[in-house]
């Protein structure tokens, strides 16, 4: 953990407000960022799950409406490679 963050409360136009050092500013900024990115994968990861869960759930009925002698290997792979099919995103980690 870093160093505390020194703060004053001050008033301003009869207003509270607290005010930090420039250095202390770029800290709470930066870990606002990484708090940000943090958000946005869970949110992807969300969505990921979700979509994966519904293709379970595509292969579940499937399998379930299938007889023993049903070859249902064309169904599932259809399921599976789907346009809703949950495919992995690769994104560069630089910014352009």
């Amino acid at each position: 953990m870093g160093q505390k963050i020194d703060r004053v409360a001050v008033v301003v136009d009869g207003s509270e407000w607290v005010a930090v050092r420039p250095e202390d500013f770029e800290r709470l900024d930066a870990s606002r960022r990484q708090v940000g990115a943090t958000a946005a994968r869970a949110t992807r990861l969300q969505h990921e799950v979700r979509l994966a869960r519904a293709r379970l759930a595509r292969i579940e009925a499937i399998l379930a409406e299938a007889d023993s002698a049903d070859c249902v290997c064309e169904r599932l792979t259809s399921a599976l490679d789907g346009p809703s099919a949950a495919r992995p995103v690769v994104r560069s980690r630089r910014r352009k």
